[in-house]
């Protein structure tokens, strides 16, 4: 069982992730489908953006840190240069994986039977980019709580947490 106070934290860290996710799979989907770029630069971009916006939030919301508090900075960065690298990396080994389809919604012009594509998604994409999120969640709430954003007052309420999990 997990604290309320953990309870609280991973509700805002998965709000929070959310909307980087949005952001990251916007971008993404944007430079490699519009703008034809590789989906290893595509991703790395997109992840740089997301993760830019992603500290600011959890920094000042999740973990009631002063907006002027940057001292935790390069350790945010270093977290998540590990995770981007594993985001990316889990991002192509789930596009290899994954069947290469995609998702369309038409529109019908009955006068004429004919059917004109009105949105389409790349299934596997989207899902590539889904799995490789929830990868780097997991590290990066771990990191955070943990690591980047441990005050002295809750040093030990994470392990303590783990200790009734198990």
């Amino acid at each position: 069982m997990i604290s309320r106070d953990t309870y609280i934290e991973l509700t805002k860290f998965g709000i929070v992730g959310g909307i980087c996710f949005a952001l990251d799979l916007s971008i993404y989907y944007s430079l490699t489908e519009g703008l034809g770029f590789a989906t290893w630069l595509g991703k790395g971009i997109s992840v740089v953006t997301a993760t830019t916006v992603n500290y600011q939030l959890n920094k000042s919301w999740t973990w009631g840190q002063s907006p002027s508090d940057n001292s935790r900075f390069t350790r945010y960065m270093l977290l998540y240069a590990v995770s981007g690298m594993l985001n990316v990396f889990s991002n192509e080994v789930f596009l290899k994986i994954l069947p290469d389809n995609e998702f369309q919604m038409f529109i019908m012009n009955k006068n004429l039977l004919v059917q004109k594509p009105f949105f389409t998604i790349k299934l596997d994409k989207f899902l590539a980019v889904m799995g490789a999120t929830v990868v780097g969640m997991v590290v990066n709430f771990i990191g955070q709580k943990s690591w980047v954003f441990k005050d002295s007052s809750s040093a030990g309420k994470f392990a303590h947490d783990n200790d009734l999990a198990k």
